[in-house]
């Protein structure tokens, strides 16, 4: 599957993207991150309309829902999910009318969190891509952003396939 990603960048720069992807008719994940702030309602509803997932924080959420007025259950209902990450709490995936709450897979070790949002959208876009259902998707992502905590940096780190399945099978009791 071909599909694209609008993310923090310039605010001019991220409704070209979003405009591009629509007019291509090309699946897009909109994750707006820290560039949520320069954008109101209006601008943020028409996001989240051409997408077709959207990704966020817990607090992105927050203010997501309190800058479109629309409850995140009236969110996951325009896309076809709502990601929502919450820290150590897991994540929240709402897609079918249903809310899956995806567990974190244990760190053995913290020791940055900068970048663990980058991975756990790596993750997002690594199960969207191969057409992988929600619940393991989600523990593709959470696995990837535990695996990026482990480490000093943003994206230094690198881990084998053999060493992450094996990493997955111990997180989440079974084999991908």
């Amino acid at each position: 599957m071909k599909l694209g990603i609008v993310a923090p960048d310039g605010r001019d720069g991220m409704i070209a993207h979003a405009e591009q992807f629509a007019t291509a008719a090309l699946p897009f994940l909109f994750d707006p991150g820290q560039g949520l702030p320069m954008f109101g309602g209006e601008e943020l509803r028409a996001f989240i309309e051409r997408a077709a997932w959207v990704a966020v924080n817990d607090y992105e959420a927050s203010l997501l829902s309190e800058r479109t007025g629309w409850s995140l259950e009236q969110i996951a209902a325009k896309v076809r999910a709502l990601i929502v990450t919450r820290g150590a709490e897991g994540s929240w995936i709402f897609s079918d009318a249903k809310r899956l709450e995806i567990p974190v897979a244990e760190a053995a070790n913290i020791a940055d969190p900068t970048g663990c949002g980058d991975a756990y959208r790596a993750g997002l876009l690594y199960g969207l891509e191969r057409g992988l259902d929600w619940p393991t998707t989600g523990r593709i992502a959470a696995l990837l952003a535990s695996i990026k905590i482990e480490h000093h940096g943003t994206q230094h780190h690198r881990v084998g396939l053999e060493e992450f399945h094996g990493r997955f099978r111990a997180a989440f009791g079974y084999a991908l």
